[in-house]
């Protein structure tokens, strides 16, 4: 046992044989046995913490735990609970002590290894408790070492729970075998790095409480406060916003019993982000056992990670991870410039992807953030440890600029091209906005792009109604901070109109069209892009409003202009040959629309892709225009491609899905003469545009 450290005063509340001397500043221990004393078994050496109030007993856990014991069909003596603060690992292992002891266990010793010093003397004063052979009592680091020997050679049953082990901590405080299988080792960590799956050891993720788990722990605790009447119904979105962590519930739990408030109540102070994680969950007494801020619980890591390769770069790469989705946000985002530019600056040194991903690793190993295999979704942390790092270090305007920035080398040119992606990077930049939305909107700079690709992906999926609220607050936002006619904010107010086109709002639509209509076409001219982009909106609104005439006379006018202006091959020109072509058919003139749509459609194809959403669209409004012809079984036949491949490229929840399988449910089976009367083709109206900052 070289290199162990020799304690200096008595520590711990185990009883202490013999006597203790000074000399100078050194403390000598003597754990030498009264003469003549017998082994009283069971032993209990160290103290266990004692039981929360509300313990939850975590079956499921607690099943996965003794799984890893009987690993492969053998004995494992070692089990690791890992997880980050808070988790509850230490009252999971102080519920295997209590049984323990309960069932008669030989020894149960419970040492914090947090100091391995203390733990030397913990094992020496068990060697003279359990008068292990040689042992004098007189020097610690021998005794500790008989007592391992010990360990390994009985037939006693023991259980040694290590609590707060590091990667520091040395191997030879770690038990090595138990003759007979009798003996285990339960030791809890916030490392779950090599050190702590070396050996005979086997490690156990130790998360937060299941929902379930975290109602039943309310109840009982305020229950046990005499409390019960602030378990109001609010009490599972007060577990959800606390992450359903067991020190979070604690605290929580005891302001509400002290302060007298429900956790209605309780939610609105904690949802108040200009309060600190520490004032929102102070410390207290009576929160079954956690003492201290939470802030420090929750980073008490921290320090220690940022000593580690690459140095220095755990905190900043952990503070700019704060600013985005606890709920996981792509492994990427690591490698995109904007990111290796900032974590550079904050380092003052270059850095590589390689070193934000090492950082990355030092800080899952610290169990600060958690990394997964779910696709796009491979960097997570608990929304607490975020919170609680935004508190210790706030997330400067340039560090919401640069994860901005990285959002936006990430987003796919074409969200159908991947959805999945595409749905992360909508959920980062939500929460990214609510951290620094006001970053994001700025007189010299303008609408960050980030909040363009945002309004239009929500566009692109289908989510209407989400559109609407978002473009209104940018709009509001754009027309506060850079003014009515800024270009940010007509591109807004375009976004805005086309939203409420495509939820069904037409008559908002055309109002605010109206008004985008005449500022654009004073401040842009009438021959813009974007000018003739808002007047096929206005056009096709007017067609969903039954102004045929209004929208046949306008649509004529945006093709021809396109035409002129941006080539017959532009995708806005396909769109508004599109439109035409359905306002032929629906004004009456079937086979002037059929022959114009025939021709978008393979333009489509050669120039957007097959699988194109509007490529997709053209296929169903072209299969229903056959159909009112008598093409019945050539439109049937192209109306099921359309509808295997929309839900195929944009789900069967798609709005555009949707239509094309109600399209095909009017006209299969056993259609009447009128069917086709039912049936829908789309004009793809909300023309949104992504815009740009200035």
């Amino acid at each position: 046992m070289q290199g162990w450290q020799v304690r200096n005063g008595i520590d711990g509340s185990a009883t202490v044989h013999g006597s203790a001397f000074q000399a100078g500043e050194m403390t000598v221990h003597q754990y030498a046995a009264p003469a003549g004393a017998k082994v009283r078994w069971p032993v209990v050496v160290g103290r266990i913490p004692p039981k929360a109030t509300a313990f939850q007993p975590r079956a499921e856990l607690r099943q996965a735990i003794d799984e890893a014991r009987g690993e492969y069909g053998t004995v494992v003596l070692s089990q690791v609970l890992a997880g980050g603060g808070g988790v509850g690992k230490s009252q999971l292992a102080a519920h295997y002590a209590r049984e323990a002891v309960e069932a008669g266990t030989d020894l149960v010793l419970w040492a914090d290894a947090a100091e391995p010093s203390a733990v030397t003397d913990l094992y020496a004063r068990a060697a003279v408790a359990v008068q292990v052979p040689g042992a004098s009592g007189e020097a610690a680091e021998q005794d500790a070492e008989r007592f391992l020997s010990w360990l390994a050679a009985t037939e006693r049953g023991w259980l040694v729970v290590l609590d707060n082990t590091t990667e520091h901590t040395p191997e030879e405080l770690w038990p090595v075998t138990s003759r007979g299988g009798r003996g285990r080792v339960i030791a809890t960590t916030r490392h779950r790095g090599a050190a702590s799956t070396g050996g005979d050891r086997r490690l156990v993720e130790v998360s937060t409480y299941s929902e379930a788990e975290s109602l039943a722990y309310l109840s009982e605790r305020l229950e046990r406060a005499k409390c019960s009447r602030f378990l109001d119904e609010h009490a599972g979105e007060l577990a959800e916003e606390l992450g359903n962590l067991p020190l979070a519930l604690a605290h929580a739990a005891a302001y509400m019993v002290n302060t007298r408030r429900g956790c209605g109540r309780y939610l609105e102070l904690f949802r108040d982000r200009s309060r600190s994680l520490d004032t929102v969950l102070p410390a207290r007494s009576g929160a079954d056992g956690y003492r201290g801020p939470v802030t420090a619980a929750l980073l008490l890591a921290l320090d220690e990670a940022q000593q580690e390769e690459p140095v220095g770069l755990a905190g900043p790469v952990l503070g700019l991870a704060a600013l985005l989705d606890p709920a996981g946000h792509p492994q990427e985002l690591w490698s995109t410039e904007a990111v290796l530019e900032h974590l550079g600056r904050v380092r003052g040194g270059p850095v590589t992807a390689d070193d934000a991903l090492d950082a990355l690793a030092v800080l899952h190993n610290y169990s600060l953030v958690t990394l997964t295999e779910t696709a796009d979704r491979e960097v997570t942390l608990h929304a607490l440890t975020a919170r609680a790092a935004l508190d210790i270090g706030p997330g400067t305007p340039e560090a919401g600029l640069a994860a901005a920035d990285a959002l936006v080398e990430l987003w796919p040119s074409a969200d159908y091209t991947a959805p999945d992606l595409a749905a992360t990077l909508r959920a980062n930049t939500d929460v990214l906005a609510g951290h620094s939305g006001a970053d994001l909107v700025q007189p010299l700079t303008g609408i960050h792009q980030l909040l363009f690709s945002f309004g239009i992906s929500l566009i692109e999926a289908g989510l209407y109604t989400s559109s609407v609220q978002y473009w209104s607050g940018l709009a509001a936002a754009s027309e506060r901070v850079l003014g009515i006619d800024h270009r940010n904010t007509l591109t807004s107010r375009n976004n805005l109109a086309a939203a409420y086109s495509d939820a069904g709002h037409t008559d908002d639509a055309i109002r605010l069209q109206e008004q985008v209509l005449a500022d654009r076409q004073r401040i842009l001219g009438p021959d813009h892009p974007s000018t003739l982009t808002t007047r096929n909106n206005l056009a096709t609104a007017y067609r969903d409003a039954g102004r045929t005439d209004d929208a046949v006379n306008l649509l004529e006018q945006v093709l021809a202009d396109r035409r002129r202006v941006l080539g017959n091959d532009h995708p806005d020109t396909l769109v508004a040959r599109q439109n035409v072509a359905v306002i032929r058919s629906e004004t009456g003139h079937v086979d002037v629309a059929i022959n114009l749509l025939e021709q978008v459609l393979a333009d489509r194809r050669r120039i957007l892709d097959v699988d194109h959403p509007e490529t997709l669209m053209a296929r169903n409004n072209l299969a229903t225009m056959y159909w009112e012809v008598g093409l019945r079984d050539q439109a049937l036949e192209m109306l099921r491609q359309a509808v295997a491949d929309l839900d195929r490229v944009l789900g069967p929840d798609h709005p555009d899905t949707v239509l094309a399988m109600g399209n095909l449910r009017a006209l299969t089976p056993e259609p009447q003469p009128d069917a086709a009367q039912d049936s829908s083709s789309r004009s793809p109206s909300s023309e949104a545009e992504p815009g740009s900052a200035v």
